[in-house]
């Protein structure tokens, strides 16, 4: 092993400097490259958001009730079933929030267009936590194919070598 891929080992080894001193205070993943847990948090926000929509729905009961709850059980089990050793699962939120945002936007749309406006903020805002986890559902989905999951992104990965680097390549090669 050279010395460049030694330094490489040694660089995804260390945690980064506030994970070292606040813990806490972390604003990304607790596993590299995984947001699997921002899109659980999301799908039971949303769940419950649902849940509690569900009593001022009265004008669309009878047609929604059913979806509704279905719902909500595939939420709460999509969000049990997260993990980041399955990338089915997160293709599965993914298929599944796309489809929470589809069917919100157009619920809030047609409750818009009949007047309903607290129903329409309300359909507004699902959709909105649905985008969300979309989005990091697919970012997971698109880490997990390329196997970078767990593995730190390395400082300056698509930085330009300089000149010195690239001499001191060509004379370490010769």
């Amino acid at each position: 092993m050279n010395e460049r891929e030694e330094e490489r080992e040694d660089e995804e080894r260390e945690e980064p400097v506030n994970m070292l001193y606040f813990p806490k205070l972390s604003l990304g993943p607790s596993i590299p490259n995984y947001y699997g847990d921002y899109v659980r948090r999301l799908f039971i926000g949303a769940a419950v958001a649902m849940l509690v929509l569900l009593p001022f729905l009265m004008r669309y009961m009878p047609l929604t009730l059913p979806f509704e709850i279905v719902g909500i059980v595939v939420l709460i089990v999509l969000a049990a079933l997260t993990n980041p050793k399955k990338e089915w699962i997160m293709i599965v939120n993914s298929v599944v929030a796309g489809l929470g945002v589809a069917v919100s936007e157009t619920l809030a749309l047609l409750a818009y267009l009949d007047g309903e406006t607290f129903i329409f903020f309300a359909r507004e805002s699902l959709a909105f936590i649905f985008i969300f986890a979309l989005y990091f559902s697919l970012k997971t989905a698109r880490a997990m194919e390329s196997g970078r999951v767990g593995r730190r992104d390395p400082p300056g990965e698509f930085r330009e070598p300089t000149l010195e680097e690239m001499w001191n390549e060509t004379r370490g090669s010769k």
